[in-house]
């Protein structure tokens, strides 16, 4: 289905309509149906979706309508609400390992756990199930030493066995998510004693312990998990559904369905006595409650504590927050957003055919006006971007080292006589480009993206097919590289490992797995490139001036093939409830990253303590009363 960009307008139009009518109703004098329940002896439910409204046009809007503010409802208070932006595909497959579950529905944030945990904040590296690590002189082995009082949810003590069965898990099972990288990177783990493993790598690296896809820290969304040896042993990794996961969380799973997962708090979780760590909430449900609309009038409503990233546009935001005083973003005025570590860029195929002609891929982007996309798609909350890294100030020098090359290779520029003239110099126009653009059709953010793009190469005569899809079937398309056009957001985010992401040992055929989406789904290669990025693995991460250098080096290949099309830095547009839960992070107050989705959300929730104070850092906590 092809949709138009005036259709598109006016669907967003007519769902702020909606909203803005439902909210500005009065209460009823019955209690509403989709109201919390009180509390019962089973775990309380997911919050229920407010009803669906019909759409339609509002010509008037009354100023002075004042909303009630909800009644306090003590088994609310109790329970966290955190918005899916869409259904759970198989909520019988909980297995973090396999490529179509996705770990963001809870699993990485309170069932499992991590070594370590970075936060972006404020810099601090905490020691979590570990508590330390060491390498020898020349980079080539990491010790870590594990955190002793660590146990499973069903009460059997986690240690260096654990670790040890996993990374052999990893070694022996390519089709695991993230296998391929554990396995370039680690040679061997072994066990030292209970609570000491020893990582031997391939190769010296300084950096192995910020590598997510192959160590258990967690500095941006997740990182390798370990599994419980006791429960996973003698399992097919790769088809073994963990429908009721074993991890070391402070929460066990209750309830899974299409559309939630219901956790219940655990009082033996290890931390509480260990760390010294306060409990959370009783009940957390992570929920698919519908499209924008619903999650917009679930939160006005104190029905749900906080969306994940891409749900909520900024006109409905705004909306709800003018309606309901205790939502807020991460900044109290526009662009209201945090920056998220993950710039957004169009994925093109390199391996097909004309895509494989940077020509092609400059006269796509040539084509593409980045500054529509910010206002029409993203209604101004975030800017244009030249590359894959986020704009943080550590990455400054680095970006002010390669100013020279951005004026020779201009990436945000908008010039289609320039992309006709490439486009020409290869042979082709316009009209003989007929890309597939594969597009996650339950990511709000995507599609509009996806329509905005669509519309401007079109106009200039490229035939664009839209392709909606979600769940497994997206995920299976995209790694065996089944598209000529996706938009993917390019995480890590650091400067070394978003380079890494186009290293050839990535490369796989058409039709096989790619390790994953953003690490060369897309079938780059180029031995020059490798070269650098090798060089840089092997830098210590202190030597900054050393590393900018061979920035400019690798940034003199990449931005003349311009594997893939950068579009915008990523906008996390996350409102957060203070009803029933304070100490939200905010920009007055950036104790932690405000990102529900990532693994660090157990740290939100729970708080943690400073390593270097040994004080704690206290998480969110309730805003009841009584």
């Amino acid at each position: 289905m092809v949709l138009t960009r005036r259709a598109f307008i006016l669907g967003t139009g007519l769902a702020l309509g909606a909203l803005a009518a439902a909210c500005g109703q009065a209460a009823p004098a019955t209690p509403s149906p989709t109201a919390p329940q009180a509390a019962a002896a089973t775990p309380t439910p997911p919050a229920q979706p407010s009803p669906r409204v019909v759409e339609k046009v509002v010509t008037q809007v009354v100023e002075k309508v004042v909303t009630p503010t909800p009644a306090v409802n003590k088994a609310r208070a109790e329970v966290l609400n955190i918005a899916l932006g869409g259904r759970i595909a198989d909520p019988t497959n909980l297995n973090l390992y396999s490529p179509a579950v996705d770990r963001s529905i809870g699993l990485h944030q309170v069932i499992y756990e991590y070594f370590f945990y970075l936060n972006l904040q404020t810099g601090q590296f905490i020691p979590w199930l570990a508590e330390s690590y060491s390498y020898n002189n020349d980079f080539s082995v990491l010790t870590v030493k594990l955190r002793n009082g660590v146990t499973w949810s069903d009460g059997q003590p986690f240690t260096a066995d654990d670790v040890v069965f996993t990374y052999d898990l990893l070694k022996k099972n390519e089709g695991m998510v993230w296998a391929a990288e554990t396995n370039q990177a680690v040679d061997t783990v072994e066990k030292v004693d209970d609570h000491t493993v020893a990582f031997k790598l391939k190769s010296p690296n300084p950096r192995f312990h910020l590598i997510r896809e192959a160590f258990p820290a967690v500095g941006i969304w997740g990182g390798v998990t370990i599994l419980p040896k006791h429960i996973w042993e003698g399992k097919d990794p790769l088809t073994f559904k963990n429908s009721n996961p074993v991890g070391t969380g402070p929460y066990k799973l209750v309830s899974a369905t299409p559309t939630a997962l219901t956790f219940e708090r655990r009082d033996d979780w290890w931390a509480l006595k260990v760390l010294n760590i306060p409990p959370g909430p009783k009940t957390i449900n992570f929920q698919y409650i519908g499209p924008e609309t619903n999650v917009a009038l679930a939160l006005a409503n104190n029905e749900i504590d906080t969306p994940f990233i891409g749900i909520l546009s900024a006109g409905s935001f705004k909306e709800v927050a003018r309606r309901n005083p205790k939502v807020r973003a991460w900044q109290k005025d526009p662009p209201y957003s945090w920056l998220d570590p993950c710039p957004r860029a169009l994925m093109v195929q390199n391996a097909r055919p004309p895509y494989d002609k940077k020509e092609v891929r400059w006269a796509l982007s040539y084509m593409i006006d980045r500054q529509a996309v910010v206002n029409l798609a993203y209604e101004g909350v975030t800017v244009p971007t030249w590359g894959i890294w986020p704009f943080y100030d550590g990455n400054k020098p680095y970006f002010d080292a390669i100013s020279d090359l951005l004026k020779q290779y201009p990436v945000q520029a908008h010039d289609p006589a320039k992309a006709r003239d490439l486009l020409k110099s290869v042979g082709l126009t316009p009209s003989d480009l007929h890309p597939t653009y594969v597009v996650d059709s339950d990511a709000n953010e995507d599609m509009k993206v996806a329509q905005v793009i669509s519309d401007q190469l079109q106009r200039e005569g490229v035939k664009v097919k839209l392709q909606p899809m979600s769940g497994s079937p997206l995920t299976d398309t995209i790694l065996r590289g089944n598209y000529d056009l996706a938009l993917n957001a390019f995480c890590p985010g650091y400067i070394v490992e978003n380079l890494d992401l186009f290293h050839s040992k990535n490369y796989r055929p058409l039709g096989q797995n790619a390790p994953w989406f953003e690490r060369n789904s897309y079938r780059y290669r180029n031995p020059q490139l490798d070269a650098v990025v090798d060089q840089m693995f092997k830098v210590d991460p202190n030597d900054t001036a050393k590393l900018i250098d061979l920035y400019k080096q690798a940034m003199a290949i990449w931005l003349p093939d311009l594997p893939v099309i950068p579009i915008v830095q990523a906008p996390a547009l996350v409102p957060f409830n203070f009803a029933y839960w304070e100490n939200w992070p905010t920009a007055e107050n950036p104790w932690n990253m405000p990102v529900s989705w990532w693994a660090t959300f157990n740290l939100v929730i729970h708080g943690f303590v400073d390593p270097k104070t040994g004080q704690l850092v206290k998480g969110i906590h309730s805003a009841v009363s009584g």
